[in-house]
């Protein structure tokens, strides 16, 4: 399954980015995933010089080794609740929700020790950030400068992201970030999420996102620089009530842009899928982050 998705979408999207994300890379050391829970793989191949990876979902952190230990039946469930994802690029949140509980696993920790291990880098230590039990760092890679992997289980509607949440605190350290957004459900363009649209206004130097992130039509009137890659007619049926023709127009006035390499999010089949890099008019990427 890791060998597959290596071929199908890692492989593709790291070499996309070296083409197309070159200028910024060099300088962009954090990137932020809201909605991303356990992908570390996406955000690893687009931005492997990153010096950490925050990633933010609903799920709880779990424990590692799992409750009932690190026996082939833990090993099986692993494999299994990476399968859709393996195949298909994302995560169905309800389905990954059901299976942690059934299978005993609990939480993402495991699912993400999984994907290290098959990108071939060494795992140095797990470490609560704080007591809440919601939130855990993961060292790993180069022993003498780790990369952080940093995993926060938190609802980011406005009602129930506190300015004491772990994540809040974290994020108050006032470092730039470079954010990605892939298979978010559209919740980007629901009201209750005006304070993360805010913070990624605010904070962002450079976004990469499939369509179900903000709103075109918001990073349009944000001023923000936009340049669309692949192809995007229509999500899939599921997403219908949310009106992207704007982004649609936007792509048919565009001159012919070729198709991505890789499928990305809901539509993972390269010949339809689409990724939106922006980033605000005044950030010069010689200046760093």
């Amino acid at each position: 399954m890791f060998a597959r998705f290596k071929s199908r979408f890692g492989e593709p999207a790291a070499l996309w980015a070296q083409r197309n994300l070159a200028a910024h890379r060099t300088t962009v050391k954090t990137i932020f995933y809201p909605f991303g829970g356990p992908d570390l793989l996406f955000p690893f191949h687009l931005f492997p010089q990153a010096d950490e990876y925050i990633l933010v979902g609903a799920e709880p952190c779990g424990s590692w080794p799992p409750a009932e230990g690190l026996d082939g039946l833990a090993l099986t469930g692993i494999a299994d609740i990476l399968r859709h994802y393996l195949d298909s690029s994302y995560f169905v949140t309800k389905d990954l929700r059901a299976q942690l509980t059934s299978s005993g696993i609990g939480g993402v920790l495991p699912l993400l020790i999984a994907q290290i291990a098959h990108a071939g880098l060494p795992l140095h230590r797990i470490d609560p950030v704080d007591g809440s039990g919601t939130a855990i760092r993961i060292l790993f890679g180069d022993r003498a400068a780790p990369t952080r992997l940093t995993y926060f289980q938190q609802d980011l509607r406005d009602e129930h992201w506190s300015r004491e949440a772990p994540l809040s605190r974290h994020l108050r350290a006032g470092y730039r970030f470079a954010t990605f957004v892939k298979s978010a459900s559209y919740l980007l363009h629901e009201a209750p999420f005006e304070r993360l649209r805010r913070l990624l206004r605010e904070r962002t130097d450079l976004l990469v996102q499939d369509p179900s992130g903000i709103p075109y039509s918001l990073l349009s009137a944000w001023g923000w620089h936009i340049e669309l890659h692949g192809r995007f007619v229509a999500d899939i049926p599921v997403f219908a009530k949310y009106d992207q023709s704007d982004l649609a127009a936007a792509y048919g006035d565009s001159d012919e842009l070729p198709a991505l390499p890789f499928g990305i999010g809901y539509l993972n089949d390269a010949d339809t899928a689409g990724l939106i890099v922006a980033a605000p008019q005044s950030w010069d990427p010689s200046c760093g982050s």
